[in-house]
């Protein structure tokens, strides 16, 4: 009898504390009011009470009852949560408005290109900030009160089952419950955060790095004497409708263009080629909200007796580094264009020159390291007579780099009555790539109309091994951080001991020069998207560069006329380079059937005395 009486007393101790678990749980909430189990409870009467079964019954009632405590306080946390997160929204979304407010008052009113991005890159900052802020706030909050809930249901756990000495299945599931609620508060965030609450860096399979892009930043680093009958132009290429935006300095090159049919050819001022010699704002921006490709070009307009031209494609932010070689022929004017990417970035100059170079007021005294910080947007531009390649360039942030010849002049003997010897001259340019980007395997392509090859090739090793070998089998060897070959006009595959960056100048049959940084076997793509210069002067070709297993896959789109191919051993790979004719001033598009076929690409044209020429695209 004393133990019927010891369980009766226990029972009605437990309905008392459920019933005070409700109530507390309910303190905190004006929806709803929970009155005591007891209030609506009788006593029960000894003679209902069933003794066998009486065990099973609590642990029945006790299940089905912290369930409905769990699930309430789910409820009243889920509505904490839905307030605090509106509130701090507003918070956020008012504090955003105020900061743009006190920006746009202050400076809206200036109307330099410089000012206003600079106003924009602050106002996308401090945005910026506030949103990691308030991203680090509400999941901070989110995580407490999920805590919160746990740990509740650890402690109801722990003082109701822990305790018992009944089948353990129902605790094992609700211990789980419990993990996964605290695995929601650990990965309750946006992947593109890291613990920190900063950005984390974009996956590369997310945004491949290539030629391909939606922020570019470039330059024309020369200074003509007689701009007026020189032209120049930005070509751009997409496969989709973009919207593309153009900031400088200069008035007349800012814009706004919408391409509907794959390329925009966009005409700037021919004042762009007579750029200053020092520091200089003369740049461009160049923004879209699709990936383009951009390629810069300029030339004469109307050519009598002789042209020039020239062009370089333009490497998207994405792959822009800090650490670059300069590369150019050792004759006449040499060019060599640096430009900022962001604010304060400290630019070191480490000539390579046995000269001093003189840049306006401040001279670059043979192997010494000049320092220059550069702002914004800002461009430095060197001009020089002596020598600058190899000449090596730091920087603490990306920053574009663009080197070349105002006029480069190479010589060619050959048979006469006596010894003859003739000049060819032209315009060369080119986009230099970092040097955590260069590579070890190339291949020279076949160039149509080309006459003869002169390579240059930087190393950073002194003791570099380089070995050039044609399609008959016959090799050069060259040692150094510094090569010039002169070389016939083939195919050929050159490969190095330590990476290096290789410039190609091609000498085409009517005496134009072009130049082109050649792109690595690893540097080859998958797709290009191409447009020809729009101008009656140049004729224009591509070389396809790709392994001879693939070529049956290439899909070309548009007219383009087969001209001439050639065959080269590569890495133990045959290769095969096959040249077609632009058949007018339309854009192509290349494709191939295999995803994971790579090949490369050279643009090039020719016309009277001049000669133009890029590479498609890179892969990094």
């Amino acid at each position: 009898m004393a133990s019927i009486k010891g369980c009766v007393h226990a029972f009605l101790i437990f309905y008392l504390s459920i019933g005070y678990l409700k109530t507390a749980s309910s303190s905190k909430s004006t929806d709803t009011q929970y009155v005591p189990l007891l209030n609506k409870v009788k006593t029960p009467v000894m003679a209902e009470l069933d003794l066998s079964k009486l065990g099973e019954q609590l642990k029945t009632f006790m299940q089905i009852e912290i369930k409905k405590v769990i699930t309430e306080k789910m409820v009243l946390e889920s509505k904490n949560i839905h307030l605090k997160l509106k509130n701090k929204i507003s918070s956020a979304i008012e504090n955003f408005k105020t900061s743009m407010d006190a920006y746009t008052d202050g400076v809206l009113h200036n109307t330099s290109i410089t000012m206003r991005m600079n106003i924009e890159r602050k106002l996308n900052q401090t945005f910026a900030r506030r949103v990691r802020r308030f991203r680090k706030i509400m999941h901070s909050d989110i995580r407490s009160n999920l805590q919160n809930v746990k740990r509740e249901i650890d402690s109801v756990l722990s003082e109701s089952y822990n305790k018992s000495n009944a089948y353990k299945p129902d605790r094992r599931k609700l211990r789980q419950l419990s993990g996964k609620i605290q695995g929601m508060s650990k990965h309750l965030k946006d992947q593109s955060y890291d613990r920190n609450g900063q950005e984390a860096e974009l996956s590369s399979k997310t945004y491949g790095k290539d030629h391909k892009g939606t922020l570019f930043f470039t330059m024309i680093p020369i200074q003509l004497d007689h701009p007026d009958n020189v032209y120049a132009q930005y070509i751009i290429t997409t496969d989709k409708q973009a919207k593309v935006d153009f900031f400088s300095e200069y008035t007349d090159i800012n814009r706004s263009v919408v391409i509907t049919t794959g390329v925009a050819y966009i005409d700037i001022p021919s004042s762009v080629l007579m750029l200053g010699i020092g520091r200089t704002y003369t740049t461009v921006l160049i923004q879209s909200d699709q990936l383009i490709t951009v390629v810069g070009f300029f030339g004469k307009s109307h050519c009598s007796i002789s042209c020039e031209s020239s062009s370089l494609i333009v490497l998207p932010a994405t792959v822009l580094g800090m650490d670059y070689s300069i590369i150019t022929q050792p004759n006449n004017k040499q060019n060599c264009g640096i430009m900022a990417t962001d604010t304060n970035t400290t630019v070191v100059i480490e000539s390579a020159s046995v000269r001093s170079i003189s840049i306006g007021s401040t001279t670059i005294k043979p192997r010494q390291k000049f320092i220059i910080v550069l702002d914004y947007l800002e461009g430095f531009h060197i001009q020089t007579d002596n020598h600058l390649t190899a000449t090596k360039i730091y920087a603490n942030k990306p920053i574009v780099v663009i080197s070349g010849n105002r006029y480069a002049s190479l010589k060619e003997d050959f048979k006469c009555l006596r010894y003859c010897r003739s000049y060819f001259s032209d315009i060369v340019y080119e986009s230099l790539i970092p040097v955590d980007k260069w590579s070890r395997h190339f291949i020279i392509p076949l160039i149509h109309k080309a006459s003869r090859y002169s390579i240059r090739i930087v190393s950073r090793n002194k003791n570099a091994t380089i070995t050039i070998q044609d399609n008959s089998g016959v090799s050069i060897t060259k040692h150094g951080d510094l090569t010039e070959v002169d070389l016939s006009a083939k195919s050929y595959y050159v490969s190095a001991s330590n990476p290096i960056l290789l410039s190609l100048y091609t000498i085409t049959e009517n005496k134009g020069i072009n130049m082109m940084i050649l792109p690595g076997i690893e540097h080859f793509s998958k797709d290009y998207i191409i447009a020809p210069p729009k101008d009656p002067f140049h004729t224009s070709y591509i070389s396809i560069i790709i392994k001879s297993s693939d070529v049956d896959g290439l899909r070309f789109v548009s007219n383009l006329l087969a001209v001439e191919s050639t065959v080269i051993m590569a890495r133990n790979e045959s290769f095969i380079t096959v040249v077609k004719k632009m058949g007018g001033h339309s854009v192509y598009k290349l494709r191939h059937l295999s995803k994971n076929a790579c090949y490369g690409v050279i643009v090039y044209g020719v016309g009277r005395n001049t000669a133009y020429g890029y590479p498609a695209g890179f892969r990094f």
